[in-house]
């Protein structure tokens, strides 16, 4: 079966949950069939990583954004006066929706993987051909989250203005498809009923056990760390929130506590408590997180917007570290609370909860062991890659059912 996979960016390099799932939903297709691959760029590093695509699909085309930097600005302004959610419209280009007409007939496309409800505008293109989106989040609800925790006035008006048209398209797209993949029950949930219904099918989240092993480095007594790019509202919102409402509270209990957050743009108050305070420690960007979670002695992730399963929470889970959350953060995740992850909504409560854990570590590393466990029986990407190929040999099945009755016609 030949595969086009639509993609909003190329997912190398594998440094956040973005690339990482969508790295391997692809990789699990292109083991078992012809993978053509075309994604977006909003700088050189999806041109700088196309050889990595390469290497296992037939065909890698990447494109670049137009509207990118400062040039986002006049599409927030133009999308003003069209039907498309922004983000939608900043992903559409008649260049790449000619290309994918070409690639369609020339490759013998059978099946078409829209990644992300960014680029279902597409699918107009597919003369019939059988389609299968793919959802991350579910994305109107990310807004809304975001609207409500969203300080600028004018910002916040906007995203509320962008929640509605995401609504509407999300309810309009998702029952065109031939199937939709959700990454947790809880999303699955949420799209049926926002749609009316549907063809949803679970694909979680998952980690590569073997390389988020179980952590055998000595732990530094009352260590929090973070790990995720800020460069995201939500990821900026929560680094945000902890410092100005959690921190200072858990100083004042522990006064040797140390936060380390690791990821590139950080806000200010990030930048400027990190010069002025030796306990709170910015690492920028790194390639390799495992070293930092292994040898702290807790996981902080305090959302308060996003949707979807937060990988870097499975990520820590799986390294065997306790993890402090909020319902946001832990949204998907079948682990028990306060026996397999900790979550703690409001700050009050944030704090107390790292304050406790951080004085009782015994207790702390034991529901680190078991959320273990949850990730290498729920989590193991080896095990999601099975279902994976269960669902696309459906489509398989009846392209030669179809064939099959071409044939019995001639």
């Amino acid at each position: 079966m030949n595969i086009l996979f639509l993609s909003t960016e190329n997912p190398f390099p594998l440094d956040h949950g973005h690339h990482l799932r969508t790295y391997h939903v692809l990789k699990a297709l292109a083991d078992v069939y012809t993978v053509h691959f075309i994604g977006f760029t909003q700088d050189d590093s999806g041109f700088k990583h196309k050889p990595k695509l390469q290497e296992f699909c037939k065909s890698v085309d990447i494109f670049q954004l137009k509207y990118r930097g400062r040039r986002q600005l006049l599409l927030s302004v133009l999308n003003l006066f069209s039907p498309l959610p922004l983000i939608a419209q900043k992903y559409y280009d008649p260049a790449v929706a000619n290309h994918i007409k070409k690639l369609i007939e020339a490759a013998e496309i059978d099946l078409v993987h829209f990644d992300l409800l960014h680029l279902a505008q597409y699918r107009k293109e597919l003369n019939g051909l059988p389609s299968i989106l793919v959802n991350h989040n579910v994305e109107s609800l990310r807004v809304l989250r975001w609207s409500k925790v969203e300080r600028n006035p004018l910002m916040k008006t906007f995203l509320r203005y962008q929640y509605r048209k995401l609504e509407k398209f999300e309810k309009s797209v998702c029952s065109k498809f031939n199937k939709c993949t959700v990454v947790s029950e809880t999303d699955k949930e949420s799209l049926a009923k926002l749609c009316g219904g549907g063809n949803f099918v679970i694909i979680p989240n998952g980690v590569d056990i073997d390389y988020f092993q179980m952590s055998k480095a000595n732990i530094l007594p009352n260590t929090l760390v973070w790990a995720g790019s800020m460069s995201g509202a939500y990821n900026r919102d929560a680094a945000i929130y902890f410092l100005e409402r959690i921190w200072p509270d858990i100083q004042i209990a522990i006064p040797e506590v140390k936060v380390v957050f690791i990821g590139n743009s950080p806000p200010k108050i990030l930048k400027k408590m990190a010069s002025e305070n030796s306990n709170v420690e910015y690492t920028g960007y790194v390639e390799d997180v495992r070293p930092y979670i292994a040898k702290s002695a807790i996981f902080i992730a305090p959302l308060r917007s996003g949707s979807g399963t937060k990988v870097k929470v499975l990520n820590a889970m799986s390294q065997g570290k306790l993890v402090i959350t909020t319902s946001v953060g832990a949204e998907g995740i079948e682990a028990k609370a306060d026996e397999e992850i900790i979550i703690a909504d409001g700050p009050d409560k944030f704090a107390e909860k790292t304050v406790y854990f951080l004085k009782h570590l015994e207790e702390a590393q034991e529901i680190g062991q078991r959320a273990r466990k949850v990730i290498e029986e729920k989590y193991d990407w080896q095990v999601i890659n099975t279902t994976i190929r269960q669902v696309y040999k459906e489509f398989e099945n009846s392209l030669e059912d179809k064939h099959s009755v071409v044939s019995e016609n001639i």
